[in-house]
């Protein structure tokens, strides 16, 4: 008989005090085995890391989902301690150079080889999309998808988003020639969402034309949705619905939209070999949400760093007005075709990419591509915006210091079989709206933004203040 078993049979364990006491030491054992656990003989207890976030998983998910500074807090922890860090119990950050090929890269056919997303990460039932969802969905979706990412259907979407870019243009033309300042980060989101919902929905969001409430909501519950993850994590501390509107909305369409040209719902919503629907109503919908935010704001966020970079760096902001006003006589031969060979603009955009990209996850471990993009070990002047790195020894300004980077571990779209579908979509609106605007425009940062890049926040996208320039129509610009 055991001790307990024996005050137990003596009536020592009915007693409110000794209860008590029983409780507490029971609680105490089990924190001090499970430390001595996790410390010791955990299967990652090897793997360095700060030992305060190798005990409980809250520090990191704190930062992660309420400080929202995991991303820097990760290169740090990088520099520190090496490409494998631990930072949970069962938790790592993985540097690229050995997630990318190891983690997400392509593997066995088998489905539990497969790294998946985390269930949930993004929105509630967002396994019901690209993002959350298992494999065999995964790759069916995406074949039913793939058309609509395809190059004759970016082809065919380029007259969708001149449309708007030509709204875009025209908008801040009007500001600039009344001398106002204006905040670039709200303007490029208005067009980016105004664009996704054209070429998802048939249907714009009118963002250009003053109604900002749809894109106001997506970022409230960006930062809404950052703290609902922690409290989902931990249930003892404890908008992506436009999307849906709007995907409920064009599925009473029916398969083509009414002017009859074919929009990313038109492949959604088409039928398999048999007449059978290849996706639900409710992956549609769940789908619709993924394509609000994954194809406007982060193109806007990019176009944002974009003009924070060339706005504190002068002279690569020169030599790309230079490649750009020699290449076209006149603005509308800016097309999606013809930016595609400027080599310098696609280094420019490449280097800030590197700088300031999404970050990744997966199941039970993290790619901050922040750290893997600024490792030393992977880039000369890592922290320091050189388009230079990316060019080839043949163009007037390769640098050879930079010969020896280690370019292949900057994925800003992922890789592997859950890549980023709209890639190159992303990449095509990138380079008209940035040789639109460098044609047009000379383009001033206005003072006191220099940290308007170090001092975001990083929930499910980069957390951003106002960036504040002032346009002023470059000599022989036609503004008509």
């Amino acid at each position: 008989m055991t001790l307990l078993d024996a005050l137990a049979t003596q009536g020592s364990l009915t007693k409110p005090a000794n209860m008590m006491g029983a409780v507490t030491i029971s609680l105490i054992l089990y924190v001090v085995s499970t430390i001595i656990y996790r410390l010791w003989f955990h299967p990652l207890a090897k793997v360095p890391g700060p030992k305060y976030m190798a005990l409980w998983d809250v520090p990191s998910q704190w930062r992660s989902f309420i400080t929202m500074d995991m991303v820097r807090h990760a290169t740090v922890l990088h520099r520190q301690y090496g490409p494998l860090v631990r930072i949970g119990p069962d938790r790592l950050a993985i540097e690229g150079s050995v997630s990318w090929p190891e983690v997400y890269g392509v593997r066995s056919s088998r489905a539990d080889n497969e790294y998946s997303k985390v269930p949930g990460l993004a929105f509630p039932n967002d396994h019901m999309a690209l993002l959350g969802a298992g494999r065999d969905d995964h790759r069916r979706q995406r074949r039913q998808m793939g058309h609509a990412f395809s190059s004759s259907a970016l082809h065919e979407q380029e007259a969708i988003i001149t449309r708007y870019v030509d709204k875009f243009m025209d908008a801040i033309t009007a500001r600039a020639r009344a001398g106002e300042a204006l905040n670039l980060v709200d303007w490029l989101n208005f067009t980016t969402f105004d664009i996704i919902g054209d070429l998802a929905f048939a249907d714009t969001f009118r963002s250009l034309d003053g109604d900002t409430t749809f894109v106001k909501n997506i970022f409230r519950g960006v930062v809404g949705g950052a703290y609902r993850r922690f409290w989902v994590q931990f249930p003892m501390l404890k908008n992506f619905r436009l999307g849906r509107v709007k995907g409920q909305a064009r599925m009473a369409m029916g398969a083509e939209p009414k002017d009859g040209r074919r929009d990313f719902a038109t492949y959604m919503l088409r039928k398999g070999k048999d007449g059978e629907s290849v996706l639900s109503d409710a992956e549609v919908q769940a789908l619709s949400s993924v394509l609000v935010i994954a194809g406007s704001e982060t193109t806007a966020t990019a176009l944002s760093g974009f003009t924070f970079f060339i706005g504190t760096h002068a002279e690569k902001r020169r030599v790309l007005e230079e490649e750009i006003r020699n290449s076209f006589a006149d603005e509308a031969e800016i097309t999606m075709t013809s930016t595609g060979h400027l080599e310098y603009l696609n280094a420019v955009i490449e280097e800030m990419l590197r700088l300031y990209p999404r970050r990744r996850r997966s199941r039970h471990e993290l790619v901050f591509q922040h750290a893997t993009n600024r490792n030393p070990d992977s880039f000369a002047d890592p922290d320091s915006f050189e388009p230079e790195r990316w060019l080839g020894p043949n163009h007037a300004r390769y640098n050879p210091r930079y010969a020896g980077d280690k370019r292949e571990v900057v994925k800003p779209f992922s890789t592997g079989p859950r890549d980023c579908i709209g890639k190159n979509l992303a990449y095509a609106e990138m380079r008209v709206i940035i040789c639109r605007l460098l044609y047009r425009f000379e383009i001033e940062l206005l003072p006191g933004q220099e940290r308007w890049m170090d001092d975001q926040k990083a929930a499910f996208v980069w957390v951003k203040g106002p960036l504040v320039v002032r346009l002023k129509p470059h000599v022989g610009a036609v503004l008509d």
